[in-house]
């Protein structure tokens, strides 16, 4: 556990963040199947990259992914289509979480693959052989994971066959199946989308062998948030750009701040507050698209002020890394707010909230649940439990926090 605190509550700094983890396993795995000379640049150094990294790297078979689950889904893909036999396991939570909507769509093309406790999860048995389309039009319309579309789509070269995938463009994070679109790109595929139907041709045509991967912009939101909370700051993101590849941006100019300004220059982005301004909340926001952004924003909104607030799109929380819904739902309770469920819609009521000094947040094994009420300790001193679980995503975290002030005290 840890106390975090901050004795000014000003903020000065510049901040490197880590890499996209979600643009380094897309593109893992393609050097991996389709061109082994690319050189990647700023690796992440997420425990989910590191571990991928060097499961790809060593050929191993008997696959241990801990709780990487989009490492798990990837490859997943990634053994079906190859050659051998694989055992694929994880952790007992990231093997209750469900992967019979990859299976299936894997058979249709042929993949043998076989539950090897319960039926629908993890631990599998899977046999690589050369895939299939056995016809021109692949409806999957009803896979509800961008994952498992995004896994099809990386090993979609290597399946024989002309075919098109159907797919429903309104899942939850359909922007992350679009991001993998780009990596394909990167890669040399022509991609073809035209509605819900998407195909990638086999022909490749690679033209370069280097490649920079960007800041990841879902880690950027937890220092929008310390930003907002800050009485002063003056914030540089070296390589943070609005034209970056992710898309998680949409939410940048949602919550905004009288007196916050963002500027890109240096090949980055600067956040700049000179004193206090009033917030400005929006009624609505919807998380469909960027759902590990929620808890961050949820935690954000009271803090500033707002007080009723409606968040769509938060479906697919029950099956993240833990239930980060009931995650969100008690760490909000400890600050005197209520989110509650109401058909697609949750309420968010902050007439209450009150934050005390020396709360003590659990983590849940989930490094999301950690970092998003850290920014809290720029309004009082707060305990963190477990806060080694950033390492699934942000291992130098605490070092940055540090960096511009914050004081983190193991207890």
């Amino acid at each position: 556990m840890i106390r975090l605190s901050h004795g000014t509550g000003i903020l000065k700094g510049t901040i490197k963040l880590p890499s996209s983890k979600s643009i380094c396993n897309r593109m893992l795995i393609l050097k991996k199947l389709y061109e082994s000379d690319l050189e990647l640049d700023n690796l992440s150094n997420a425990n989910d990259s590191v571990l991928l990294k060097k499961i790809l790297d060593t050929d191993t078979r008997d696959i241990d992914v801990q709780d990487a689950g989009t490492a798990f889904r990837f490859l997943v893909a990634y053994a079906a289509s190859g050659e051998g036999e694989y055992i694929i396991r994880g952790t007992d939570r990231l093997m209750e979480r469900p992967i019979s909507d990859l299976v299936d769509a894997l058979r249709l093309f042929g993949a043998d693959i076989t539950y090897l406790e319960k039926e629908g999860q993890a631990p599998l048995r899977i046999v690589g052989k050369k895939l299939k389309a056995s016809t021109s039009l692949i409806d999957l319309t009803n896979v509800k994971s961008s994952q498992f579309i995004s896994a099809l789509l990386l090993i979609a070269p290597r399946i024989q066959g002309e075919f098109n995938l159907k797919v429903n463009t309104k899942m939850s994070s359909y922007s992350y199946v679009l991001l993998t679109l780009s990596c394909l790109r990167r890669m040399g595929f022509s991609v073809h989308v035209k509605g819900m139907y998407i195909s990638v041709n086999k022909k490749q045509k690679f033209d370069g062998e280097y490649f920079l991967i960007e800041p990841d912009w879902s880690s950027f939101y937890y220092w929008f948030s310390m930003a907002h909370l800050s009485k002063e700051c003056e914030l540089f993101f070296p390589g943070l750009r609005l034209d970056n590849m992710q898309k998680e941006r949409k939410h940048l100019f949602e919550v905004g701040n009288t007196r916050m300004s963002f500027e890109e220059k240096d090949n980055g982005m600067l956040i700049t507050k000179k004193k206090q301004g009033e917030a400005e909340c929006p009624d609505v926001m919807q998380f469909s698209q960027y759902p590990d952004s929620a808890m961050t924003f949820g935690m954000l909104l009271p803090a500033i002020g707002c007080t009723q607030h409606q968040l769509k799109g938060l479906e697919s929380l029950k099956y993240k890394e833990c239930d980060r819904e009931l995650a969100l739902v008690e760490h909000l309770n400890k600050v005197g707010v209520s989110l509650e469920k109401s058909g697609k819609i949750w309420e968010l009521n902050a007439e209450n909230y009150k934050l005390n000094a020396e709360t003590i947040f659990p983590t849940y094994d989930d490094h999301r649940m950690a970092m998003c009420v850290a920014p809290l300790a720029l309004k009082q001193p707060i305990h963190i439990e477990n806060e080694e679980v950033v390492k699934k995503s942000y291992p130098h975290f605490w070092d940055d926090m540090k960096s511009v002030g914050f004081t983190v005290k193991k207890i």
